[in-house]
C-alpha cells in the first residue's frame, strides 16, 4: 500500500508541474523570389534568303530583287518576359569577294535595307530598318511586350542599290548577312 500511495504521489506531482498549453503561438514567414529579364528564341534566328540574280539585263542592280527564290522575308518566334524589349538589326552589304579590283563604272558591292518588325502584345507593330550603306546597327524599343504568339518577329530585305546607281555589277557570287538582336531591356 505504501508503494501504491508513493506512486500516486509521484505521478500527481509530475502532472501538476507540467506547463499549461492553453496559449497559442503565431507568426509569419516571408517567401520571395526573382525572375531575371530575358529573351529567348523559340525558333532559331537563322536561315537564309536567296536573292538569285541581282542584276537587271543592263547589268545594274535590280532594286526589287525580283530573282529571289523563297521570298524576301523570314519569321522568328521570340519570347521576352520584359515589358519593353529592344530590337536591333544590322544589314551587312552583299560583296563579291572574288572581284577585288573593280574598274570605274563597275562594282562588287550591292547594298540593301533590312527591316525588322516586332509584333506587340497589344496588337501594334514596331519596325526598325537598317541600310547596309551605314555602319552599325539600328535599334528601337518595342514600346510594349512582345506578342506571345508564333512568328512575332519578321525580317524583310529589299531596296537593292549600289553606291553609283549606274554601276554594272561584277559577275560572281555575292554574300552578305543581317545581324539581329532582341534584348529584354534597353
Amino acid at each position: 500500500m505504501k508503494k501504491l500511495v508513493l506512486s500516486a504521489l509521484i505521478i500527481g506531482s509530475t502532472f501538476a508541474a507540467a506547463p499549461a498549453f492553453a496559449q497559442s503561438a503565431a507568426g509569419s514567414v516571408d517567401v520571395t523570389g526573382t525572375v531575371a529579364a530575358r529573351c529567348s528564341a523559340v525558333t532559331a534566328i537563322a536561315g537564309s534568303i536567296t536573292l538569285g540574280e541581282l542584276a537587271k539585263a543592263d547589268g545594274t542592280v535590280d532594286a526589287s530583287f525580283a530573282g529571289n527564290t523563297g521570298g524576301l522575308s523570314r519569321n522568328f518566334t521570340v519570347k521576352c518576359n520584359g515589358s519593353n524589349p529592344k530590337i536591333s538589326v544590322e544589314a551587312k552589304p552583299l560583296v563579291n569577294a572574288a572581284a577585288t579590283n573593280s574598274p570605274n563604272g563597275y562594282t562588287n558591292t550591292v547594298h540593301y535595307t533590312a527591316t525588322l518588325v516586332a509584333t506587340g502584345a497589344k496588337g501594334g507593330t514596331t519596325p526598325v530598318a537598317d541600310q547596309s550603306l551605314s555602319t552599325g546597327a539600328t535599334t528601337a524599343q518595342v514600346g510594349d511586350r512582345l506578342a506571345a504568339t508564333a512568328n512575332n518577329i519578321t525580317l524583310t530585305v529589299g531596296s537593292g542599290l549600289t553606291s553609283d546607281s549606274t554601276a554594272i555589277l561584277d559577275a560572281g557570287t555575292y554574300a552578305g548577312k543581317v545581324e539581329i538582336t532582341i534584348a529584354p531591356t534597353a
